[in-house]
């Protein structure tokens, strides 16, 4: 009896015990995997459970107290052939029992991953591998392992591996990892479904012809009003010709943008993880976009504004100045050792020749005095010059691969920035209406340069601190990936203050500025482009914010009518005192027309009964008719209203405009606060330097007073003949551009976090709702206006008897309509300050181990 029990202690304390038994030997795991359901039956969930028994010696469980989590792996999901994206994962929950300290150890471990939400039938993979898992696991995991895949209602197929049983929604495998037959070791299952969502879907693979068809569609909005604009400065002998050149150009942004996708010069790439789930799968412009807004546009920009104050093509300093110049970027990047190779030179002399040979063409073979020869030289500079900023865009500093900038790096990239502050600087003589002098344009050209590029420089001429926060450390980022990936911010904000003070000189009763009209379709359109915040390449690549720039486009012509400045310029020169006389003609021809009418109604009694005779009833209906001769009554009568409602009352448009932008934003300024607190713009991040994120929620704030702006100063010249028709014309052109911006920022699970149809509702509901309150305003203030310019009361032009009718039912449909908004807002916020912890429900019921940090998934 001694010697048996000598030998069982000495068998429990042998090597074999002290290890625990080493991989789990005499034990058996079981792996559990439930696909099923979130709690709103929205979402897949992937829910696994792991049971399995311990050596108390074991080193598995050493582990375990150490780090505090279970070992629970061995598979993977595939959807529909790709990786899943997960939207959410609850926290690991580990249950372990010992009953005392000699005893085995049982552990349970549960954990959850909730796949994107997405309708539609789907295809999960299910496959299994332990032995892999086990592969680097720690000694004393059992070697045998029970693994069930369980998924009600779901259609198996294609099931692979060492089945031990199956039944309708379920099947077993039996997995000895010490088995020699490797292949035959691992599962596999596919499980197919349909599935049928109330939300949209959570997540989406972009691919790269979205951003490019949405940049195109932009970029022929914003080229729309461009030839708009140009066709009126080049003046009438040339529109057309001007006309096509602009969009010639505006059209080849879409194909271009196919242009070099393989390499460094992508106009646009990948921004996502190389590797993994694309979680953040997103397409950004690329580098060599970026020369061609920072020089190639700025350059042609620069040539069109000489030739409105010369009249002439681009003359030769000026176009060996825009072709030399990008040359110094070559010996300045050898300088700080970036060399171009044998291929580079001759990619340049092949360039250089292309050039020159588009300049003979045009040169000698067309006729003398064609506007092909005079502007040879100027066409095959153009080429040469975006040629060649294409092959800036394979160099390292551009493309963000060299993360140190040297002095003379620092130099070459300075080379490529001076065209937008030299395009800026030649609009500011036609936008003030003299000739600047030299001393000025050299001060004004300092004074932008240094604004666009002073957080760049300062940034790479400090000291970075040792200490962890460096506030410059954001602006050391590439100039054109990083700095210089907004170069659209600049351009429109620099742009739309020269546009009001071009506005505003041109503003009085007498003046007539040659451009008004079509800078007012331009005005409109910033507006737009402001709405959600920087205007940038990544709000024009959005199919929203692209969709509402065409929109508010192709509006602006219909708002603002091609020609319209020269029909309404009686309209705009009405004085105060004859706008009284309109008004008081207007009014006794609106008091005749309704007396007409009910003289017409209280005499048919009298006619009836005898009391009046047909010869007096035709008298008196001749005494009350619409005085006038062209026409029936019912047009003279429009066209007193017209004229009365339809003129500025002796105000100058800039007064007008800056009545209009204070009273819209007045309007909006609830919606514009809440949005400015609650809201950040659109692409804000930790990148968007010189203090891009405040700019951009300050554009995104006063963007409504541009729209105040156009109605005060272009009133004259809207569509409408009524202060309510012409507000109600301009809802019509800012509402739908307003809300298709905003439609991706709720149910596009690119743009947002959590897509839901409530959302949208709610967010284009209060948006629609605010441009109404904005608009109509604006109508019914300027209707009150003009009836005070003409010393009368609104009521005496506003029939406030026969708008009750409307008003009453329309208010009452108006407080149900925010009744239900507010309700579904303060639902909404109740659901966010009320929403429980994420986390397994079922955690709660169960120990945890020892804290400690978490474990490497494959172990």
């Amino acid at each position: 009896m001694l010697l048996a029990l000598l030998c069982l202690c000495l068998s429990g304390a042998g090597p074999a015990g002290a290890a625990g038994g080493g991989k789990g030997e005499g034990s058996v795991g079981k792996l559990t995997i439930d696909i099923g359901w979130d709690a709103d039956r929205e979402k897949v969930v992937v829910r696994k459970r792991c049971t399995y028994t311990l050596h108390p010696r074991s080193e598995a469980l050493t582990w375990l107290r150490t780090v505090g989590s279970g070992f629970c792996t061995g598979y993977t999901v595939r959807r529909d052939g790709e990786e899943p994206i997960y939207d959410s994962e609850d926290d690991p929950a580990d249950k372990v029992t010992q009953q005392s300290s000699r005893s085995p150890v049982r552990v349970e471990t549960d954990s959850a991953r909730h796949l994107s939400r997405r309708s539609g039938p789907q295809s999960l993979e299910v496959h299994i591998d332990m032995a892999r898992a086990l592969k680097n696991a720690r000694d004393g995991i059992p070697e045998v392992w029970t693994v069930e895949v369980r998924a009600p209602r779901w259609s198996f197929s294609m099931i692979r591996g060492p089945v031990a049983s199956q039944s309708p929604g379920r099947v077993t495998w039996e997995m000895k990892t010490t088995s020699q037959d490797a292949p035959a070791m691992v599962g596999k299952v596919v499980l197919r479904k349909t599935l049928e969502t109330t939300k949209p879907p959570s997540s989406r693979r972009q691919t790269q012809a979205e951003p490019v068809t949405a940049f195109g569609v932009a970029a022929c909005g914003i080229g729309v009003v461009a030839v708009c604009l140009v066709m009126r400065l080049t003046g009438p002998a040339v529109p057309w010709r001007w006309a096509k050149a602009t969009m010639v150009l505006t059209a080849a942004a879409y194909p271009l943008a196919f242009f070099g996708t393989q390499g460094q010069q992508d106009l646009w790439r990948y921004s996502g993880p190389t590797s993994g789930p694309p979680t953040a799968q997103e397409w950004a412009p690329g580098p060599a976009l970026g020369m061609w807004l920072w020089y190639v546009l700025p350059v042609a920009g620069w040539w069109f504004s000489r030739r409105l104050v010369t009249r002439r093509p681009p003359s030769t300093h000026i176009l060996l100045v825009s072709g030399a110049a990008p040359l110094l970027f070559f010996p300045l990047l050898a300088a700080g050792g970036t060399l171009l190779t044998p291929r580079g030179w001759r990619g340049l002399v092949v360039l250089f020749l292309l050039a020159l040979a588009k300049f003979l063409v045009f040169r000698f073979l067309t006729d003398r005095g064609t506007a092909a020869r005079r502007w040879a030289a100027a066409g095959g500079t153009f080429v040469w010059v975006a040629a060649l900023t294409y092959r800036f865009g394979g160099a390292p500093i551009i493309t963000d691969n060299d993360s140190s900038v040297k002095t003379y790096e620092v130099a070459a990239l300075l080379i490529c920035t001076w065209p937008a502050a030299a395009w800026l600087t030649s609009l500011l003589g036609p936008a003030l209406g003299r000739p600047l002098r030299p001393v000025v344009c050299v001060v004004c050209f300092a004074a932008l340069w240094a604004l666009v590029l002073a957080p760049f420089l300062v940034a790479h001429m400090t000291t970075p601190t040792e200490a962890g926060n460096d506030p410059w450390d954001y602006y050391r980022r590439s100039f054109f990936t990083g700095y210089m990936g907004f170069p659209l911010c600049a351009v429109v904000v620099c742009g739309l203050v020269l546009q009001l003070v071009y506005l505003v000189r041109c503003g009085g009763l007498a003046d007539r500025g040659r451009a008004a009209e079509p800078v007012g379709r331009v005005l409109l359109v910033c507006g737009v482009l402001m709405a959600l915040g920087n205007p940038s390449l990544r709000t024009l690549s959005m199919w929203g914010d692209a969709l509402a720039i065409l929109c508010a486009a192709l509006g602006s012509l219909w708002l603002i009518p091609v020609g319209s400045h020269a029909t309404a310029v009686g309209f705009r020169r009405v004085s105060r005192k004859a706008h009284a006389r309109l008004m008081s003609r207007y009014v006794r021809t609106q008091l005749l027309w309704d007396s007409r009418a009910d003289f017409q109604r209280a005499s048919r009694s009298a006619l009836t009964d005898g009391d009046m005779s047909a010869a007096e009833f035709s008298q008196r209906w001749e005494e009350l008719d619409v005085p006038g001769r062209r026409g029936d009554p019912a047009t003279r009568l429009a066209r007193a209203k017209r004229c009365a409602l339809g003129t500025s009352a002796g105000t100058a448009p800039r007064v007008a405009g800056a009545a209009g932008a204070a009273l819209a934003q007045l309007l909006a300024l609830p919606w514009a606060t809440y949005k400015l607190v609650t809201a950040d713009p659109v692409g804000a991040d930790a990148f968007m330097p010189f203090h891009l994120e405040e700019i951009s929620k300050a554009l995104r704030f006063a963007h409504w007073a541009l729209y105040g702006f156009v109605f005060g100063y272009f009133y004259t010249l809207l569509r409408g003949h009524t202060p309510i028709a012409k507000a109600a014309a301009l809802m019509a052109v800012v509402l739908p551009a307003e809300v298709l911006a905003m439609v991706p920022l709720t149910v596009d699970p690119q743009f947002t976090r959590n897509p839901s149809w409530n959302d949208m509702v709610v967010a284009c509901g209060g948006l629609a709702g605010q441009t109404f309150v904005v608009c109509m305003g604006l109508g019914l203030v300027w209707e009150w206006w003009l009836a005070r310019a003409a010393a009368l009361k609104w009521s005496q032009v506003r029939n406030f008897r026969r708008l009750s009718s409307i008003t009453v039912p329309l208010g009452t449909v108006l407080v149900a309509a925010a009744t239900a908004f507010a309700t579904v807002v303060a639902g909404a916020w109740a659901q966010q300050e009320l929403q429980p912890p994420s986390g397994n429900p079922s955690s709660s019921s169960t120990a945890p181990a020892h804290p400690g940090p978490s474990p490497d998934p494959d172990r």
